[in-house]
């Protein structure tokens, strides 16, 4: 079992990286960082240099990594430019492959929502001929899977259940494709936890947290505990990330960190 904490939420410094909440991860304990590409992309080569440098020196992994597209890269619509995608991925996913990501978690619900007038299955089409045409095709040359994230229906118009998730990974039918369950998104949608069971085979990675973002120090809710319970059942172990906020003080990382163990061990 790998261990990670994403940083896009628990920093207000979105446009860079904020190295105190670096330090303060690798000093929780968590096996890995995982930081948003669409962020990485947008580093300076010295200030991309200067990460790996602290990277090395800390020696903090980076299993994956979230936030795949910004939101002005369209995969869906009449905006989508295949140049621009094909600029963008060969970029940042090569720099995510320097960092040693072997996972990138495709949420990214301003670049994919469907535009107002377009069917869902028009989106799906869309969608499809994307990922198979610009995405797979960097996935291998850079040996990177990426993970369909389900998103709450309040911020997602396509991709909104970890079922409709296993139709899209399914349609695609490519090893380089394949499925992250975020228990949040899962609890706004009013998703069964017995859900997991059945797209189980696709799992590649989890994203844990409370309803707004909150990071789970001093136990699970009631619908979390129940999505952990059956991934130990299931014998999950992948990798998991909170994708949170920091906390309430210097330790709350620490707490979180030891709490989601306990779930596994």
């Amino acid at each position: 079992m790998r261990y990670g904490m994403c940083t896009d939420y628990a920093t207000t410094i979105r446009d860079r990286v904020e190295y105190g909440l670096v330090q303060r991860i690798k000093e929780a304990g968590f096996d890995f960082i995982e930081f948003p590409l669409m962020m990485i992309e947008t580093l300076s080569d010295g200030e991309f240099e200067k990460l790996l440098a602290e990277l090395k020196r800390l020696d903090l992994a980076c299993d994956s990594s979230c936030n795949f597209f910004p939101g002005r890269i369209k995969v869906t619509g009449p905006l989508v430019n295949k140049a621009e995608i094909d600029t963008y991925l060969d970029k940042a996913m090569g720099r995510a492959q320097r960092m040693g990501v072997k996972k990138i978690v495709f949420g990214s619900n301003n670049s994919r929502n469907i535009p107002e007038g377009e069917s869902l299955q028009q989106g799906y089409d869309e969608l499809c001929e994307v990922i198979e045409s610009c995405i797979v095709p960097y996935c291998q040359k850079y040996g990177i899977t990426v993970v369909m994230e389900p998103l709450r229906k309040q911020s997602c118009n396509i991709i909104l259940t970890v079922k409709d998730g296993e139709y899209l990974v399914k349609r695609v039918n490519k090893p380089e494709i394949q499925l992250l369950a975020d228990l949040m998104h899962m609890r706004y949608n009013e998703e069964n936890p017995e859900d997991l069971k059945e797209i189980y085979p696709m799992l590649h990675h989890v994203h844990v947290c409370e309803l707004d973002r909150m990071l789970p120090e001093d136990g699970f809710s009631e619908y979390l505990q129940k999505a952990l319970n059956i991934l130990r059942e299931l014998g999950y172990d992948g990798t998991i990330s909170f994708e949170a906020k920091d906390g309430r003080n210097s330790d709350s990382l620490k707490r979180a960190l030891i709490q989601l163990k306990k779930q596994f061990n």
